[in-house]
């Protein structure tokens, strides 16, 4: 899963030539595959070792709980 912020990818040549066949070609399953290729594969990786799950921050999150509560 992604973080959700302002974030910028950078395309290649090749990239950018793909997309404007693309869009003039109004190719949406390619269109599709190429946001999951060449967009999301680009941002997910930049974020790889930046990402959090909501369970990282306590290593006993239900004994944390439990003292909250008590």
């Amino acid at each position: 899963m992604l973080e959700i912020k302002p974030s910028a990818v950078s395309l290649s040549a090749e990239e950018m030539m793909e997309m404007e066949r693309i869009i003039t070609d109004d190719d949406k399953d390619e269109a599709l595959r190429f946001l999951k290729r060449s967009v999301y594969k680009k941002l997910l990786t930049s974020q790889e070792n930046r990402l959090k799950s909501h369970l990282d921050g306590d290593k006993d999150p239900a004994g944390s709980f439990n003292k909250k509560n008590n």
